[in-house]
């Protein structure tokens, strides 16, 4: 069963009021260009080359997934962070906690999109909860949500053996398409309260993201892809460009 509307919280007006007159108000931020201006994948696959952690073979691996997945040939999403964590199954998620902060404070910032933090910062001081939803791993979005002061944060999560050490596989879902829609639910429910929040504004570059975008009141496609934006044009959603 797809996850409706009412199922996301996006229910009338008055059916909220019912259940409860102040429903938290969430505000979902894509990450790979819409928060930042590149493809995190990409870029922390070469922050870990540079560091002797992958080889060349998988670096071309991963930018010849990312380059099937811009012109949308048929991609498995579980495969290109298969190919980064085959090689990182000597680390503990205490190990990637680690390399995470670092590539976050000596890339990611560099990186991230002047108008998109003047949106989040605006929907902050307006009460919104804020969560960053991506397809990207978990450390990674963990450590965006505390650096941008953020409510929340859901990303792929890699799976760990009986060891403490990667297996190299992904744990569950990619947190994409309507993955990445269960991923919102199941953190709102539990942070903010089944039934008690509400899916306001949505975030996001790539027709990817159009499930969640479809489930918010209020969507926005940023600087979006083609199949993105025409599906924005004929929907009516307002399309930003964002530097």
């Amino acid at each position: 069963m797809s996850l409706s509307a009412n199922a996301l919280g996006t229910a009338s007006d008055d059916a909220l009021a019912a259940s409860d007159p102040t429903p938290a108000r969430l505000a979902v931020f894509d990450f790979d260009n819409t928060l930042i201006d590149n493809q995190t994948g990409i870029i922390f696959t070469r922050y870990l080359l540079d560091r002797g952690y992958v080889s060349h073979a998988t670096v071309a691996k991963v930018i010849g997934w990312g380059a099937k997945y811009f012109v949308r040939l048929p991609v498995e999403q579980r495969r290109v962070r298969e190919y980064i964590f085959s090689e990182l199954t000597d680390l503990t998620p205490a190990d990637l906690a680690e390399l995470s902060k670092d590539f976050h404070d000596r890339v990611l910032v560099a990186h991230y999109r002047t108008d998109a933090l003047r949106e989040l910062e605006k929907l902050k001081r307006r009460g919104f909860k804020t969560l960053v939803a991506s397809a990207t791993f978990q450390e990674i979005v963990e450590d965006v949500a505390d650096y941008l002061g953020m409510d929340g944060a859901v990303g792929t999560i890699m799976a760990v053996d009986s060891t403490g050490h990667y297996t190299g596989k992904v744990a569950n879902e990619v947190v994409q398409g309507q993955g990445k829609l269960r991923a919102i639910t199941l953190w709102a429910d539990e942070h903010l309260g089944a039934g008690r929040w509400t899916l306001s504004y949505a975030f996001g570059d790539h027709h990817s993201d159009i499930e969640t975008l479809d489930a918010a009141k209020h969507p926005t496609a940023v600087n979006p892809c083609f199949s993105l934006w025409r599906h924005a044009k004929a929907s009516g959603w307002p399309i930003a460009r964002w530097h």
